[in-house]
């Protein structure tokens, strides 16, 4: 993006030499004589850069670098002075002008000092996205899976992450869209500059106008100076959107006017400004539903539905689930100085049989507490959540018949059973296993109402003699 460069000088032969320098150079330039011209360029021409001499006819140009400063915080400053204004000139450096040149100097003086001042400026927007990137803890991992579900994504990916196009990724919570706007930004030829996301539903709708477009000095009640938003931020690069569904239909106007390649306004301000930006947004809700029922735009719907990519739950993804879950419980147990821990094979069985509600997310967190847990290489059953156990046991003894539901006594004697036979019809481990007592466990078995499933015969010898 080439940088616009408004020069504020009053000698006229040396205004008109300095825009022709610049000029030659690719810079789109505005050279204006005094302060009164100055402060209408900065309204009507938003500059990247300013050339600013201290002593003009009309006063002094610390008063434009002030109003500089608050239309474009961002805006790089450059002063130019006299020997004699040098002490004027330093109390300018600590208001944020970048460099001083001291009158008379050479042209490639100059050129060189906005340089070094558009470098300085470059770096501290990286600073600050990698902050923002660290606060949000970017996820950077590749996206992991074999399943064809996941593979028509990944060719999605791969097909639309070079087009100029805006995204839309839908799938339930947890499922990944975050990644899969990584593995778009990774793959486009805008990766090499910024990706910045925003959780639309983490803010109120002011805050959240700030934060997306930008607010300017006195916009609300603790707007203390100008802020650039997170669409100037990203220019050049990717924004990613979570949860577009939360936007108000107010914002959503406004976000379709950037879609669009329109320009738009900072909170309270009163200029039109311009980014190059690509937008990927995302949601876990219907916003085809929201369409219907009046609370989407339709034609932000159809800008963003270009090209969606449909995130598939878990519990459609197969084995996935195994190779993520050993993939996580390698991760954290690296994190934790363990060995490589395994899964057992029992444990398997339970992973592919739950249905995941919180997938991806949740097998995460899952397999993280359990490597927190197992103090062998082996991951036993018993560090799985009792809801992974539970589900998986309730599917396994479901009627076929969908209008026979089990009674709660006859949910917890199948629950007991399974568990005496999995420590061998051993009661006290059992009992142990369950939070319960010997006698405890006992009595339930016997209280336990109405009709029941016998255990099998390997069971019943065990439970009798014990």
């Amino acid at each position: 993006m080439t940088e616009a460069l408004l020069i504020v000088e009053d000698d006229e032969d040396f205004r008109f030499l300095l825009e022709e320098s610049f000029r030659a150079k690719g810079r789109t330039v505005v050279g204006v004589p005094s302060i009164r011209a100055a402060r209408q360029a900065l309204r009507t021409a938003p500059a990247d850069i300013l050339l600013l001499d201290l002593q003009l006819a009309d006063g002094s140009g610390m008063d434009v670098l002030q109003d500089a400063r608050e239309v474009t915080p961002d805006i790089v400053v450059v002063i130019m002075s006299a020997y004699a204004d040098v002490h004027a000139a330093v109390d300018a450096m600590k208001q944020g002008a970048a460099d001083l040149l001291v009158k008379p100097f050479q042209l490639e003086d100059v050129e060189r000092c906005v340089e070094r001042a558009l470098e300085a400026r470059d770096l501290r927007r990286k600073v600050r996205l990698l902050e923002r990137e660290k606060q949000i803890r970017i996820e950077t991992s590749e996206i992991l899976g074999e399943s064809p579900a996941i593979g028509q994504v990944c060719e999605g990916i791969r097909k639309v992450a070079g087009a100029p196009t805006p995204i839309l990724i839908l799938g339930e919570t947890g499922t990944g869209k975050e990644l899969v706007a990584d593995q778009v930004h990774r793959l486009s030829p805008r990766a090499h500059g910024p990706l910045v996301k925003v959780n639309c539903s983490a803010f109120s709708e002011q805050l959240l106008e700030s934060e997306l477009f930008g607010h300017e000095r006195g916009a609300f009640t603790d707007a203390r100076e100008a802020r650039a938003g997170l669409f100037e931020m990203a220019a050049g690069g990717t924004l990613f959107l979570d949860e577009v569904s939360e936007l108000r239909l107010g914002l959503q106007g406004k976000l379709l006017r950037i879609v669009e390649g329109q320009p738009f306004r900072r909170l309270g301000g009163q200029r039109d400004l311009r980014t190059d930006v690509r937008v990927v947004a995302a949601t876990n809700r219907d916003l085809a539903g929201m369409v219907r029922a009046g609370s989407f735009r339709e034609d932000l719907y159809f800008r963003l539905n270009v090209f969606p990519l449909v995130v598939p739950p878990l519990r459609e993804r197969g084995r996935d689930v195994l190779l993520l879950a050993d993939e996580y419980l390698r991760r954290s147990a690296e994190t934790l100085r363990k060995p490589r821990i395994r899964l057992e094979p029992k444990v398997e069985a339970l992973l592919l049989a739950y249905d995941w509600p919180g997938n991806v997310r949740e097998l995460k967190n899952v397999m993280e507490r359990a490597a927190i847990l197992e103090e062998t290489e082996v991951l036993g059953a018993s560090q799985l959540p009792a809801e992974i156990q539970a589900a998986t046991f309730l599917r396994r003894h479901a009627p076929r018949d969908a209008r026979l539901v089990p009674t709660l006594d006859d949910i917890q004697r199948l629950y007991i059973l399974e568990v005496v036979a999995r420590f061998q019809g051993n009661l006290s481990e059992a009992a142990r296993a369950l939070g319960a007592s010997r006698n405890t466990l006992k009595a339930r078995l016997r209280r336990a109402k109405g009709p029941s499933p016998a255990p099998t015969d390997e069971q019943k010898p065990e439970i009798e003699r014990r």
